[in-house]
Order: C-alpha cells, then sequence, then structure tokens
C-alpha cells in the first residue's frame, strides 16, 4: 500500500482541527468541533487512540469498532474532567486494509462517525462508502431535498452523530478491492466545495504524478477554503 496524506487550515479558520494518521493498512481522519482549541484537542485525542490500539487484522470489523468506542470514551474523559472541553466532539473515518492475498485483493474495512467520509476509486469510477450523519444527509436520502441543494443548505453542519456524544452507532463498511484500486479518506473541507465529479476526476491521475491528497487539498482552497481539509489517498 502507497499512501498520500495533506492537510490545510484552509482560507478562513485561524486553527486547524482536523487530525489524520496513515500508516500501512490503517487510515483515520477526524474532524473536531467545539469552543476555543476543544475541537483540536476531541480530534487529536481520538487519533491517538487509533494510534495505540493494538490492531491484529484477526476480526477487523470487531477491531474497528472496539477502537473508535474507545475514541469515543477517551473524548469523553476528556470532557468531564476539563471545563473548557465541554461539549466537545470530532467525526472518526477510520479505515484497516488488509494484506493482499494471492490475487493481489485486499479487504477494506470501515468505521464511521459523522461526515469525514470514505471513498474507493475503483476500475476508474468513484464510489463514497460511508454515509454523512448529518441532518442534511437524512433529508436527501429521504428525497426531501436534492443533493445540490443540501451542498448550500444552512443546516449543512449540523450532525446527528459526533465523537463525544451521550450514545453512537458506528457504522461498518466492508469492501473487497482489486489491486490499484484507491482508498480516499477526507473532511467535509474537501466535499463541501468540490464536486465528486472532480474529486474523481483528479483521483484518476498518475498516481505517483503528484501527492493526489495535496492536489484535492489545493482545490479545496482554490474554491474559498472556508474550512480546514484534510486527505489521505491510498493505492492498492
Amino acid at each position: 500500500m502507497e499512501i498520500r496524506t495533506a492537510t490545510d487550515i484552509g482560507q478562513v479558520r485561524e486553527n486547524n482541527e482536523d487530525s489524520l494518521w496513515a500508516a500501512p493498512g490503517i487510515l483515520v481522519v477526524c474532524d473536531g468541533m467545539g469552543g476555543h482549541v476543544a475541537g483540536e484537542v476531541a480530534s487529536g485525542l481520538a487519533v491517538e487512540v487509533i494510534q495505540s490500539f493494538p490492531f491484529t487484522g484477526s476480526d477487523p470489523e470487531g477491531e474497528v469498532l472496539s477502537a473508535i468506542h474507545q475514541a469515543q470514551e477517551r473524548i469523553l474523559d476528556a470532557a468531564k474532567n476539563n471545563e473548557e472541553y465541554h461539549g466537545m466532539g470530532s467525526t472518526i473515518t477510520l479505515a484497516v486494509v488488509s494484506d493482499p492475498d494471492e490475487a493481489g485483493n485486499a479487504v477494506l474495512t470501515v468505521g464511521h462517525v459523522g461526515d469525514s467520509r470514505c471513498y474507493v476509486l475503483s476500475g476508474g469510477r468513484l464510489e463514497q462508502l460511508t454515509s454523512d450523519h448529518s441532518v442534511v444527509a437524512e433529508l436527501v436520502r429521504a428525497e426531501t431535498i436534492t443533493a445540490e441543494e443540501a451542498r448550500h443548505h444552512p443546516k449543512k453542519h449540523i450532525l446527528t452523530q459526533v465523537l463525544g456524544a451521550a450514545e453512537i452507532d458506528v457504522e461498518l463498511v466492508a469492501r473487497t478491492l482489486e489491486p490499484g484500486a484507491l482508498i480516499m479518506l477526507c473532511t467535509d473541507g474537501l466535499t463541501d466545495l468540490v464536486d465528486d465529479s472532480l474529486i474523481e476526476e483528479t483521483l484518476n491521475k498518475d498516481f505517483h504524478s503528484s501527492n493526489l491528497a495535496q492536489d484535492l487539498v489545493d482545490l479545496a482552497n482554490q474554491s474559498g477554503g472556508v474550512d480546514n481539509v484534510t486527505v489521505i489517498v491510498a493505492k492498492i
């Protein structure tokens, strides 16, 4: 697995509340929220938990669930013990990728809470694997509003699930990927500003010609950069 990463504060925000970590077989992005520096604290704590979690690959779905729930508890404990951190939270999108089999195929297992996303590019086509946990995404799924209307909806950043809430229901997705497939994890600083069609076009470029994660971050900043933006791109 080859990995490219990029993160940027954007053109408007004063600090970067996104956090990421990428290692062979494990990718994670988190987007923090909360007053003062609490957002970056929450996302940083979640990533710390993932970094220290003892992944073995024997039970990918169970391990992903356990790791995310440990991140949840870490954030809740920190908020309980520090008044400045009360109400802080973070999204999390965690991807665990198995070692390729004899045919070169690998199994991708994704755990997800919030509106950071995981995409897969296979056969040149982009597919969003995760479902945003937000008020607006639920309206789109109910066909109450269109995807284009959702992009400009005043409630688009109201989340229905986040680490740090009283309860979470982790979404799990598993997919077998062929050699050459790309996995992309990103925060909403990318997807709020850059259409999936342009993301697809960018990911279809030669993986080794440039840092595709940085290319996508640059696109978000060129489109206004109204939020922090973080991207991980990994090739099977």
